[in-house]
Formats: C-alpha cells, sequence, structure tokens
C-alpha cells in the first residue's frame, strides 16, 4: 500500500519529488523516483509485504527496460510467483509487487487478467516508450490524471497533480450532480480537467496518443465451477491475510465487518484487535461488543463527536481532495487514526450491501410496472409538489420526496434517484444550472434487481464509499483490505437467482455458524453519522457561518434560499420531525461541506 504519482511527456520531471512529498502520508517506510526524457514515476511505500529494501519501488526488471509502481496489494502472489518462476523468471524480492513486472514480461497488456487484488498501477516500458495505467476490478484504489497535448500527469490522490503545475480550478458543471449525489458521478472530478480512470479499466499512453479499455466486467450467470459461496469467503480472507505487519480490523455490529472477523478468527489465534466507531446519540456498540467477546478480539471503541469534526474537518478535506459529501468518512479517519497505535493493516466489510441486496430500495425493481402506470403521473409531479420546489425546510419535504421518487421514469431513472441526499427539485430551489450526470454503465444484464446491484458496484461503490474508505486510513497510512469485493465474490453473487440475495439470505446462510444468531439474522440498521445532531451543536455555529458567508455559495446558490436554510438551522428545527420524519440534514451538510471544500483548497477569492 503505498502513494504513487507519475509524468509522461513533457514538463519539468523534477517536480515528481514536489509531488512524491504530496502523498507522505499515504507511506513513508521508503521513496524511490525514476527519471529519463519520457517519464518520471515516484512512489511512496507502506512496507506491509517483503519489509526489506528489495521491495522499495519503482521496481526494475533484469534488462531495465520495464518500470513499475504500484499502490496496493497483489493477493494471489505466492501462486503466481510459482508460475512465473516455472516459465523462467527470476524475482529478486519476496514482494508481491514484484509479480506485476514479471507478468507483463510474460503475457503483455494481459497482465492485468492473471493478478487479484487491489492496485493502481503505473508500468513504463522504456523499449516501446509505452506508459501503461491499470485499477482494480471494483475500484478500491483511486487514480487521477490530467492530460494535455504535451503530457500527461497522474497520481493516487488529487492533491499530488498540483504539484506538477496542473492549473486548479473549479468544475462547476459537476457541483449539481454532486449535491445530488453526494460524489462526483463518473469519470469527472470537482477540478476542472482532472479525470479518473474508472475501475476495471487499463489506459495506455504512448507518443501517438492513448486507448482506454474495459478488461473486466460483471457479468450474469457465470458458472461457478460448483464453489460454494463459503469456500469463496474463506479463500478470500485467507489470502487477505497475507502480511509481514500485524492485522486488525474494523467492526460495526453488523452481519458483514461480523463474518469477515469471524473467518479471521477461525484461521488466526492471536491478539487480534477490533475497532467500532460510536456517537453519543446513536450506537451499534453492543452488538459489536457481543461479536468481540464471542470472537475473543480485543475491543477498542471510538467515540466521534461534533467538537472533533468541527476542529478537524479542514484537515480531513484535504486528505479526501473532493468534498465530504458521505459523512461517514469522517468514521474511517477516526477509526484509522485509533488503529494506527496497534495495526498497519485492518480488513473491513464493505460491500455486502452492493453485491448481496443489502439495501431496502433494491427491491422497488418490481414496483416498475406500476410506477410507469400511474395515471397523469406528468400531472401530479409536475403540477401538484411544484410548489414546494425542493424546499429542505418545508413540512411536506418528506412527503414530496418520496412522492418523486413514485413518479420516476423507468429503472435507468429510478436508480439514480437519490435515495439520501438532495433530489433534482432541491436543486432547481437553491441554484439554477444544468443537471450533468455520466454514471458508468453496466451491459448484458437483464434481470432488474441486478441491473440495480450492477449500478451502485460500478458507481456509488468504487466512487463514494471506496473512496471514504482509502481517503480515510491512508490519511494515517493504515491499508484497508475488503474480502466481499474478491472480484471472484462479486462474480458468484452476479451469478446467483436474484431472490437468493433478499435481504442477505444468502450471505447470512454461508456465515451462520460462525456467529450468534442474533447477529446473523439482524435485520439491517442503517448506520452512518448523526447529523442532525452535529449540525444542532457544536457545529451549528460553524454550518451557519460557512452557509452564510461562504463564497461558493454565493456564487452559485439563491440568495432567498440559503437564507431559508440558515433561518431554519439558527431556529432549531432541524431535530423536528416533517411529515414523513425525512430530515433535510444531508442536503444542509452536502452544502456546508462543498462550501467547506473551497474553503480548503481555493480560499476566499
Amino acid at each position: 500500500m503505498c502513494g504513487i504519482c507519475g509524468i509522461f511527456g513533457d514538463g519539468d520531471k523534477y517536480k515528481i519529488f514536489d509531488m512524491m512529498l504530496s502523498l507522505r502520508h499515504r507511506g513513508d517506510n521508503g521513496r524511490g523516483s525514476y527519471i529519463d526524457d519520457k517519464v518520471a514515476l515516484g512512489h511512496q511505500r507502506l512496507s506491509i509485504i517483503d519489509l526489506s529494501l528489495n521491495g522499495n519501488q519503482p521496481m526494475i526488471n533484469e534488462d531495465e527496460t520495464v518500470y513499475l509502481v504500484v499502490n496496493g496489494e497483489i493477493y494471489n502472489y505466492i501462486e503466481l510467483r510459482e508460475l512465473l518462476k516455472s516459465k523462467g523468471h527470476i524475482f529478486k524480492s519476496n514482494s508481491d509487487s514484484e509479480v506485476i513486472l514479471h507478468s507483463y514480461e510474460e503475457y503483455g497488456e494481459r497482465f492485468v487478467e492473471k493478478i487479484r487484488g487491489m492496485f493502481a498501477i503505473a508500468l513504463y516500458d522504456k523499449k516501446q516508450s509505452k506508459l501503461i495505467l491499470v485499477r482494480d476490478p471494483i475500484g478500491k484504489k483511486p487514480l487521477y490524471y490530467y492530460q494535455d497535448k504535451d503530457r500527461l500527469v497522474f497520481a493516487s490522490e488529487i492533491k499530488a497533480l498540483f504539484e506538477a503545475n496542473v492549473s486548479k480550478e473549479i468544475n462547476y458543471d459537476l457541483i449539481p450532480a454532486y449535491l445530488i449525489y453526494q460524489y462526483t458521478i463518473g469519470i469527472e472530478t470537482m477540478f476542472k480537467g482532472v479525470h479518473k480512470l474508472p475501475a476495471g479499466h487499463i489506459m495506455i499512453i504512448n507518443p501517438d496518443g492513448f486507448k482506454e479499455r474495459k478488461y473486466w466486467t460483471i457479468k450474469e450467470n457465470i458458472n461457478n465451477q460448483g464453489e460454494s459461496l463459503r469456500e469463496l469467503l474463506e479463500e478470500s480472507v485467507k489470502l487477505r491475510l497475507r502480511s509481514d505487519v500485524p492485522v486488525g480490523a474494523f467492526l460495526s455490529g453488523g452481519i458483514d465487518s461480523s463474518a469477515i472477523i469471524a473467518l479471521y478468527r477461525k484461521y488466526y489465534q492471536g491478539d487480534l484487535h477490533t475497532f467500532t466507531a460510536t456517537f453519543k446519540t446513536k450506537s451499534e456498540s453492543q452488538y459489536a461488543k457481543l461479536v468481540s467477546k464471542y470472537l475473543s478480539t480485543i475491543y477498542h471503541e471510538i467515540e466521534i463527536t461534533s467538537k472533533m469534526v468541527q476542529e478537524d474537518i479542514k484537515k480531513i478535506t484535504w486528505h479526501y481532495d473532493e468534498p465530504l459529501g458521505e459523512a461517514a468518512t469522517i468514521n474511517n479517519y477516526y477509526l484509522a487514526k485509533e488503529a494506527k497505535h496497534y495495526v498497519n493493516v485492518v480488513l473491513a466489510g464493505e460491500g455486502g450491501d452492493e453485491i448481496f441486496g443489502g439495501y431496502p430500495w433494491y427491491h422497488y425493481a418490481k414496483l416498475i410496472p406500476l410506477m410507469n402506470s400511474i395515471p397523469f403521473k406528468k400531472f401530479w409531479c409536475g403540477s401538484i409538489w411544484r410548489y414546494i420546489q425542493g424546499d429542505v425546510t418545508n413540512k411536506y419535504y418528506g412527503l414530496s420526496r418520496m412522492a418523486l421518487f413514485l413518479f420516476q421514469d423507468g429503472l435507468y431513472n429510478l436508480q439514480l434517484y437519490p435515495t439520501t441526499a438532495m433530489s433534482t427539485q432541491n436543486c432547481k430551489w437553491l441554484m439554477n444550472s444544468v443537471i450533468k450526470v455520466n454514471p458508468i454503465l453496466y451491459k448484458d444484464i437483464k434481470n432488474n434487481y441486478n441491473q440495480m446491484l450492477a449500478m451502485d458496484c460500478l458507481n456509488l461503490l468504487p466512487e463514494k464509499f471506496l473512496m471514504k474508505a482509502d481517503k480515510g486510513t491512508m490519511a494515517f497510512a493504515i491499508e484497508e483490505r475488503l474480502p466481499l469485493l474478491d472480484k471472484e465474490i462479486i462474480q458468484y453473487a452476479f451469478s446467483i437467482d436474484p431472490k437468493l440475495k433478499k435481504d442477505k439470505y444468502i450471505f447470512r446462510k454461508a456465515v451462520e455458524d460462525l456467529l450468534p444468531s442474533e447477529i446473523v439474522w439482524r435485520k439491517k440498521q442503517g448506520f452512518g453519522t448523526p447529523i442532525t445532531e452535529w449540525l444542532s451543536s457544536d457545529l451549528k455555529g460553524m454550518v451557519v457561518d460557512r452557509l452564510s458567508n461562504g463564497t461558493l455559495l454565493k456564487e452559485i446558490c439563491k440568495k432567498e434560499s440559503l437564507n431559508k436554510i440558515v433561518s431554519y438551522i439558527k431556529d432549531d428545527k432541524l431535530k423536528k420531525s416533517n411529515i414523513l420524519s425525512v430530515s433535510p440534514a444531508n442536503v444542509i451538510w452536502n452544502l456546508f461541506a462543498l462550501q467547506i471544500w473551497d474553503d480548503v483548497w481555493f480560499g476566499e477569492r
């Protein structure tokens, strides 16, 4: 686990050292660089496997024609190394990263099909003057790039690009979509000209241009060769226990993280540290403590307060690069801060909801025919609710959100309808702007239920939840490993009858012998962050100030709309329920997070 960066083409190659310095928090166990007239590669190392100097990067092949920097872990490196040795390859280290170098020599650009793990890879072929960038199948590791006619600059985090004289500008076109979805959906970012390499993609750049292609995607009804889900889960966890440093785990008390720890405990009987986040008014600690006691772990509980958030919000925003629309990012930050005292690697349960159907809205797929048959739908949607105009302070706000949801046209719009953040109506109320949404789309998936899961696996999961996981943990150089997002498990989940995934039934059944039934069959309890309480206590003054005086919000929002929200907060109406008890706190947090982001990256213009 590390930070990588590079410059390909023209430009000052010695800027690579400034880029590396900006990524130092991701790993400071070693650093290395390579520079020639065509490329500069940089690497900040967090030592996990092979702690010796042999594991330093950039790694170079025997005839010094191929150079490699990688962020992540290759979990099947032992098996792959033995296979490559049998083909005559000579290894200089015991590092998992070196198998990438030799796999490229053996298989060319198809090397990525052989590796199993989480990774962002930059590989320079000197003979062919070719740079290859790769991101893992589901997007656990980030990779950003900026390209103009003369060069391509890339890095694990956006901030490193600016150290190479990339212009720093706000991507105003993406602000409405960010406010709706809480993250930047698609390949663009909140910085103009800065893009993400999509999950499961490979990009090849040479003097003649560049090409990008998808090397892995989700498919339905693939033969799983008779393997059971339990076998795949056990294999995935065992692979992720490969480490030369201590491994702990994040524990929420839900079925996903609890099952991962139970499988971990099955193969490891030593000291196992687990870390749980709690809040004064919201907690799953009783379930986390039950699991910890049952599995004999060393339990650590971290209470996150609004005072802590107030003090650290700008620092966390800097680490995250983009606005903290997903407030639960904060949980990962404080969990990692505590975990760093004991371990360098943690396992976590991210991904269970998206691949095994844990969210209740997936069941709405069967409502599509009914929704499409609602009489006078456009009249109801366009006339009856128009007077509310997305006003989050209106007592009928919750009812209007439900109505607008029911009146969506077809599955595609239903999938893109925000369930926890703003609706398009909110954006119309706050600002006049075109909504630009370009999600990564699935192909060849026929079942409606699987289509909803695939949309989230290709968008919500990699660019919202997995970036939350990466940026929060790597702020303290903690490697987070996610066994449920092994590509073999993902493919298995899309190869079974969707009915088996209702409320994660097949997953619960696969691990029911490992945990108390109270944990296994407990219904999903949403556990994010108590935003309403935060906005009504220590953060209140800061929120009111930034919504009233923030430069960016003044530029993009209608003054009367912002004033109304500010008065709503000042009058302590946030804690009062509207009809259907749909809190406007997420909308307010999105606006606040956007302005804090502007403060951090652009200051008071």
